[in-house]
């Protein structure tokens, strides 16, 4: 199978450690980079480096141009929405940086425009194409019916002290969809949503900026018999992962949980006792495993797993709407 061919919109931080990797993901191959014309000297300089043909600054003209199959869009968040729809007007498959779009609505919209197409519509979200996903999900029966949930993923955002001097930026500003909820929690809400489904009830806790931005905060989940906890912070460190434990044992992430870097399950024991098994540790940059998934639903057309993928997309949607909301 010949790879993907993709173009990439935007010049962010995430495109830069996406191109970064590049050597990693044959499953793929970059063939124009598209971004703001303030950006155009940075973008050629990364065509230089990664030996990507092509560099525009106008998305129709990128577009109309072609010489691709999908556009890989990793835009600032509050223009995920409007970039997405373009690209999908033009008739390309799109994959979308999370977090998806603003609202559950927008979304909605997007996946009828993607369907009105024929095309693909997919959300780059790591946590379900790692095998370490996988793991979790076969070990999650052993524990027993779940009891208790704690996920938590904070990093002080390099930004902040700019924030803090009042230098403007979008990592921290609400109109620009910034704050923890959006950037960070939204792994963890994936995460949890993705082993455990949809919570019955659901609220958001936060610590809010002068400007109203949420710099730190914690999703409540009601599971009915038990609540999950997801706590993520832009504006400090904290000890990532997540736990999930029941009557039988307990399932345990160490570290980020955009990657899950160590998993494990003890099982079988009760007070400090039971078994542990050691999830697999990934071998691939964590974007890869998203990439080769998606390179492989595109080319083969399928719709089965593209499904999947729109349903547990829409699911967290529906939260961020109501954590929103609360």
């Amino acid at each position: 199978m010949q790879p993907l061919k993709l173009a990439v919109l935007s010049t962010s931080r995430i495109v830069d450690e996406f191109l970064q990797h590049l050597p990693e993901m044959p499953e793929i191959s970059v063939q124009a980079l598209c971004c703001r014309p303030q950006s155009e000297e940075k973008a050629r300089s990364w065509a230089a480096q990664y030996s990507i043909p092509a560099v525009y600054t106008d998305e129709d003209a990128c577009y109309q141009a072609g010489g691709f199959d999908a556009v890989y869009i990793g835009t600032a968040n509050h223009l995920h929405y409007s970039a997405a729809k373009r690209a999908l007007q033009a008739g390309y498959h799109v994959i979308l940086e999370k977090p998806f779009t603003g609202t559950a609505a927008e979304a909605r919209d997007l996946y009828a425009l993607a369907d009105a197409q024929g095309v693909m519509l997919l959300e780059a979200i790591t946590v379900f194409y790692l095998p370490q996903f996988a793991f979790l999900q076969q070990e999650l029966a052993k524990i027993g019916p779940v009891r208790g949930a704690m996920a938590s993923f904070c990093a002080r955002s390099r930004r902040y002290d700019d924030f803090l001097q009042g230098i403007w930026n979008t990592t921290f500003d609400p109109a620009c969809q910034g704050g923890a909820l959006n950037d960070m929690n939204v792994y963890n809400l994936h995460l949890l949503v993705g082993l455990l489904g949809m919570p019955q009830r659901a609220e958001y806790r936060a610590s809010r900026a002068d400007n109203g931005v949420d710099t730190a905060g914690m999703a409540l989940l009601d599971y009915g018999i038990f609540t999950a906890a997801a706590l993520a912070a832009k504006d400090s460190e904290g000890i990532n992962g997540m736990t999930l434990q029941g009557p039988e044992g307990h399932l345990v992430v160490e570290g980020g949980n955009n990657a899950l870097p160590v998993v494990y399950s003890v099982t079988g024991g009760v007070r400090g006792g039971g078994t542990r098994t050691d999830g697999p540790a990934a071998d691939r940059f964590r974007m890869a495993y998203e990439f080769a998934a998606f390179a492989r639903m595109i080319q083969e057309r399928d719709t089965a797993a593209e499904a999947q993928a729109r349903a547990r997309t829409l699911a967290v949607m529906d939260l961020l709407d109501t954590l929103h909301a609360k």
